[in-house]
């Protein structure tokens, strides 16, 4: 077995989490510069929408869906951060650390706070959707993920076990 600073998986798994990061941030820079232009250029968008069938008084609910979704990509920097930190301990050899326990304490209520804030972009969706500039998209979901739901309940879970598992190590080491 490859020791933790030289394993592939580690290795490639802190590439997908930096690139991960770097998307978020890309996406919250875009999600937030989009409503000055729509402030300053308000009577061009205002034309090309209305040519588009849709009234420019949509504009602040599309603001405030671009505001959401700034939220849930700042979160989710937030959450990659947090588990690249963990990957980098397990390359380091000690993952069983009670920061570690933790981060993953965090990332469950990240989960959750991301899951809260899509439930508030679903009627803006749906609306959007229903708008006459296109077919209407069916939606099969309420907004409510049990997949991100038994996540947060898991995180909570592995961060008790990390708790517990750093506990007994340095009680065991305390007793050597």
């Amino acid at each position: 077995m490859a020791s933790p600073q030289n394993d592939r998986l580690l290795q490639i798994t802190r590439i997908i989490l930096t690139l991960l990061m770097v998307l978020t941030v890309v996406a919250v820079i875009a999600m937030l510069g989009t409503p000055p232009i729509l402030y300053f250029k308000f009577s061009d968008v205002s034309r090309d929408m209305a040519a588009s069938g849709i009234d420019a008084g949509s504009i602040p609910w599309l603001v405030l869906l671009l505001l959401l979704g700034a939220t849930i990509a700042t979160l989710g920097f937030f959450f990659f951060r947090h588990l690249r930190r963990i990957v980098d301990s397990v390359s380091e050899g000690d993952p069983f650390v009670p920061v570690n326990a933790d981060r993953l304490r965090a990332m469950a209520w990240i989960s959750l706070a991301i899951q809260a804030a899509l439930l508030a972009t679903v009627p803006l969706i749906y609306w959007f959707d229903a708008l006459p500039h296109k077919p209407n998209v069916h939606h099969n979901s309420d907004g409510i993920s049990f997949g991100s739901l038994i996540l947060a309940l898991l995180l909570f879970i592995l961060a008790r076990v990390f708790r517990i598992g750093a506990a007994m190590r340095d009680e065991m080491e305390g007793t050597v």
